[in-house]
C-alpha cells in the first residue's frame, strides 16, 4: 500500500548507544540532528536515558524511511528496534526540528524506561508509546528535568 502524500509518516524507534554519550557528545549530536532535520523538513523528539534512546521522526515517507535506514547503519547505535510506524494527519512535533530530554541519572522517573531494556519493552505496546510521546509533547518531560 502506497503512503498517502498528504499525510505525515511518523516512525518511532529505540536504540542503545554503542558507547557512552557524555553531555558534550549529546549536544553535538543534537545540533547536527536539528540542522539536518530542518533542511530535510523532518521533525521529532529524542529521549536519552543512560545510553538508551527513544526517537520520533516525522516527515514525508520518502525522507523519513531512508533517514531511519541510515540511523540503523550508524555505528553509534546498536539494537535499533522499530516501535511504531504510522501515518498521521498532522505532525505531533511540527515546530520542533528535534525536541530533546536527557534523563540520565533520572531513569526511575522517566516514563516507559526500564533499566534492563531501555525502551525496548515498548515494542508491541502502541498505547503506552503514544502516551509517552504525548506526555513529551505536552511538556511533562520539562517538569522531570527540573
Amino acid at each position: 500500500m502506497a503512503a498517502d502524500p498528504d499525510r505525515v509518516r511518523q516512525l518511532i524507534y529505540t536504540s542503545q548507544a554503542a558507547s557512552p554519550f557524555d553531555a558534550a557528545a549529546l549536544r553535538a549530536l543534537l545540533t547536527l540532528a536539528r540542522a539536518r532535520n530542518t533542511a530535510a523538513n523532518v521533525s521529532g523528539m529524542l529521549l536519552h536515558v543512560d545510553g538508551s534512546f527513544l526517537q520520533v521522526l516525522e516527515g514525508e515517507a520518502d525522507v523519513v524511511v531512508p533517514l531511519f535506514e541510515k540511523i540503523g547503519r550508524d555505528v553509534r547505535h546498536r539494537r535499533v528496534i522499530t516501535l511504531l510506524a504510522r501515518e498521521l494527519e498532522v505532525r505531533n512535533f511540527a515546530d520542533w526540528s528535534m525536541g530533546f530530554f536527557d534523563g540520565s541519572a533520572r531513569a526511575a522517573t522517566t516514563p516507559g524506561y526500564r533499566a534492563t531494556t531501555g525502551f525496548a519493552d515498548l515494542a508491541g505496546d502502541p498505547v503506552a508509546l503514544v502516551r509517552i510521546v504525548g506526555e513529551f509533547r505536552s511538556g511533562r518531560w520539562r517538569q522531570l528535568a527540573a
